[in-house]
């Protein structure tokens, strides 16, 4: 969401600068788009009237990665499979992400080059009442005995090695929140 809301900023500028800009005009729509797939089933045409979309899933995925080829591509698989989804780029856009959606799971990488790590973000959601019964899926570069431990220990619910099978990505997600509808976990 961080991403989306310096997006707009950025539009301010340029109608300031142009009020007339039709390529800004243009990629507005697009992130309006965007933000409104994160309602579930819902999605307005831009003219004041809405439309009910058809989604296989309404569970929201939250992915976290610093890597913006990883970031984009995952969640256009997860959203290939039906998901809502949300990315972050950083420790911060995904706590200004969080303040704003709930997500039904997240995903993230363990490490960040930035210094935040994975478990930072892990423990903040576990710490917070709203969330800390959230499905959380680690992505790893590598996974050392030491790491899988301590996840394991802290209620880590997955650990998937990169490069990623996006596929098995999507099987651990569908498990994961399968198990959750399964025991009768809701939102709060």
């Amino acid at each position: 969401m961080a991403r989306y809301t310096t997006a707009f900023n950025a539009l301010k500028t340029v109608y300031h600068l142009d009020s007339e800009n039709a390529a800004a005009r243009s990629l507005q729509k697009r992130i309006e788009y965007f933000v409104s797939t994160l309602v579930p089933g819902k999605s307005d045409t831009g003219n004041g009237h809405e439309v009910v979309r058809k989604r296989h899933r309404d569970e929201l995925v939250f992915v976290v990665d610093q890597d913006e080829h990883v970031l984009t591509s995952l969640t256009s698989t997860l959203r290939k499979y039906g998901f809502r989804t949300i990315g972050a780029g950083s420790y911060n856009e995904a706590i200004e992400a969080m303040s704003i959606y709930r997500p039904d799971m997240v995903v993230s990488e363990v490490n960040f080059e930035d210094g935040s790590v994975g478990y930072d973000l892990y423990l903040w959601i576990r710490t917070n009442i709203a969330t800390r019964e959230m499905p959380f899926l680690f992505l790893a570069t590598r996974l050392d005995r030491d790491t899988l431990i301590a996840g394991k220990r802290l209620g880590v619910t997955d650990f998937i090695l990169k490069p990623l099978d996006e596929d098995l990505v999507v099987a651990s997600i569908l498990n994961c929140l399968s198990r959750i509808k399964k025991n009768g976990h809701v939102k709060m």
